[in-house]
């Protein structure tokens, strides 16, 4: 699937995509979902305290960007739409960082590991979660957090 679930909101594949670097750059939220997977591959491989803390507070601008722009892009239906838990800001920043987990994994101990399986188990669960919420968003059935 390539067009977009929502008419605005990527799909999955376009954001692992953009994770992985590939085709991001027209899109606001595509670029700051890549942005988020750079920072979680600088956090993994850091061990500076301060670092970490310019990194979290970048991701922070990251999440509250997505937001903001869902905010403006994307209607909310409020009459008898459920009320997600977290922003979808948040949801693509636990996927970015689960995406760079997913992929260190592997790459230090192969794709038989136990360990690279729940991991990439994990990322698959996020997807199908990201997936079914862009869907219940853009028919009705659930809206996001304000800010």
């Amino acid at each position: 699937m390539t067009m977009s679930i929502a008419g605005v909101l990527p799909t999955a594949p376009q954001l692992l995509c953009a994770f992985q670097g590939r085709r991001f750059q027209d899109r606001v939220l595509l670029r700051s979902a890549h942005a988020l997977a750079e920072l979680h591959e600088r956090r993994a491989r850091g061990a500076d305290p301060l670092l970490m803390t310019e990194i979290d507070c970048r991701r922070g601008e990251l999440v509250d960007d997505i937001n903001d722009w869902v905010e403006q892009e994307l209607p909310q239906h409020r009459n008898g739409a459920a009320l997600h838990t977290e922003s979808l800001g948040a949801v693509v920043d636990r996927m970015a960082r689960s995406w760079v987990e997913a992929n260190q994994v592997i790459d230090h101990e192969g794709a038989a590991s136990d360990n690279t399986h729940k991991h990439w188990y994990h990322l698959a669960e996020l997807v199908d979660g990201y997936t079914d919420l862009v869907f219940d968003v853009a028919g009705g059935r659930r809206r996001l957090p304000e800010q």
